[in-house]
């Protein structure tokens, strides 16, 4: 049975979107990844998650999962105020006031880094998921957006995504590097959420960039090694990048 794995905010509390990290010296994070793969088309168990904790290892193999209470049913184990959780799904949407569908601002700018990275139009169905996740589970949380793609381009993983099976052995070794712990035989969704995991740590521990204009969403991607604190009023989405007019109640 689905159900709420933290209460919605209401009006006292903190909103959903923006709400601050509670992480750095003071708490050690549990760094969540998620890939949502296919899952806002299939019925099959094709999204996965990962955990890292604070010290930089990955926790167990990735989990798959299909339905959004399997996901919150494990993130409820851990205290929401130490969690960051690095999502594969746009948290934003495109200047619709200027009739712009295709591209936010995070994924013009990522494209200094993967000059292939996609754009939002061709992830609405993983937006439109996640929202109604985000709502219901993790409002209370720290979340983010990452993109799988081009974090393999940065970290330096062999090929591209799409060659996996070729160079599955090397990714498998490289992706080990990075989590500290044996990556063989994962599947692509489970090395995308490894992959977000990493991205969640790296964030919680200032090594990490974030692209786009603020106030728009940013996509954040691991900046191992560089010291990179992003300001909290950059992440913040305003409200008329949160949704579409027509989703308002």
């Amino acid at each position: 049975m689905c159900w709420s794995a933290y209460p919605l905010a209401g009006s006292q509390e903190r909103p959903w979107f923006g709400a601050p990290c509670h992480s750095g010296a003071r708490m050690k994070t549990i760094n969540i990844g998620v890939d949502l793969g296919c899952s806002a088309t299939t019925r099959q168990p094709s999204s996965a998650m990962a955990i890292i904790d604070a010290n930089g290892v990955l926790q167990e193999r990735p989990l798959h999962f299909r339905r959004a209470c399997e996901l919150a049913e494990v993130v409820s184990r851990f205290n929401p105020r130490r969690i960051v959780l690095a999502v594969d799904a746009p948290r934003s949407v495109p200047d619709h006031t200027a009739e712009n569908y295709a591209y936010r601002s995070c994924e013009r700018a990522i494209k200094a880094v993967d000059p292939y990275a996609g754009s939002f139009s061709g992830a609405a169905a993983l937006y439109l998921r996640w929202y109604e996740i985000e709502r219901r589970y993790f409002r209370s949380i720290k979340v983010i957006e990452t993109y799988p793609r081009v974090v393999w381009k940065r970290l330096g993983l062999p090929g591209r995504p799409k060659e996996f099976r070729r160079n599955r052995q090397e990714v498998w070794r490289k992706l080990a590097e990075f989590v500290q712990a044996p990556c063989d035989g994962f599947s692509p969704h489970q090395v995308d959420a490894g992959l977000c995991a990493y991205t969640a740590w790296c964030y919680a521990h200032s090594e990490a960039d974030g692209y786009g204009k603020p106030g728009e969403g940013l996509i954040i991607i691991p900046a191992p090694g560089k010291s990179n604190p992003l300001p909290p009023e950059a992440e913040r989405i305003d409200p008329k990048f949160q949704h579409l007019p027509c989703m308002s109640s």
